[in-house]
């Protein structure tokens, strides 16, 4: 019995070649499991959504009469700001291995964000906001499904390098 009053179980003697073959399974046990959700795409995600409310929110401000010593779009703008800086925490915590070449992905996702969020904040008075609004959606939606399909190749390059049938 060990300290909690439980019976231990005496660990089998492991050869050198049954821990290797315990090793490999547990490799191609692994290699089949689906593999997380990139801290930057959540970044991502969290940017697009911001995008998208603050183009709403600069539209709609237009509609609120003016209070003397306030500035509607710069609340917006200063929240928006805010959001943006929540947004980034993610990268911050979990600084996970990026896929292979996602940094170069990640700089022309970032790239479109940002040109995305520039028309939505100098456009959000016209009636183009109702168009760009959305496109924020589409921008991520294409991310993620081009990051699936990244993450796919090589999970299906991994296995045809293993030696594994697809």
């Amino acid at each position: 019995m060990d300290a909690h009053g439980t019976q231990a179980h005496p660990q089998p003697d492991l050869t050198a070649e049954q821990a290797q073959q315990m090793l490999d399974r547990a490799g191609r046990v692994a290699r089949k499991l689906p593999s997380g959700t990139p801290a930057v795409l959540i970044t991502y995600a969290g940017l697009c959504a911001v995008g998208t409310f603050t183009t709403i929110g600069l539209h709609l401000v237009e509609l609120i009469p003016a209070a003397p010593g306030v500035d509607p779009k710069l609340l917006v703008l200063i929240m928006a700001f805010a959001w943006v800086a929540v947004s980034l925490i993610p990268i911050w915590i979990f600084r996970d291995r990026w896929r292979r070449g996602l940094g170069v992905r990640w700089g022309v996702y970032i790239g479109l964000w940002a040109l995305f969020w520039v028309a939505g904040v100098v456009l959000a008075t016209t009636t183009m906001a109702i168009f760009l609004a959305p496109a924020f959606l589409v921008l991520f939606v294409v991310a993620i499904t081009q990051e699936a399909a990244r993450a796919r190749q090589d999970q299906g390059a991994e296995r045809t390098a293993g030696g594994e049938r697809r």
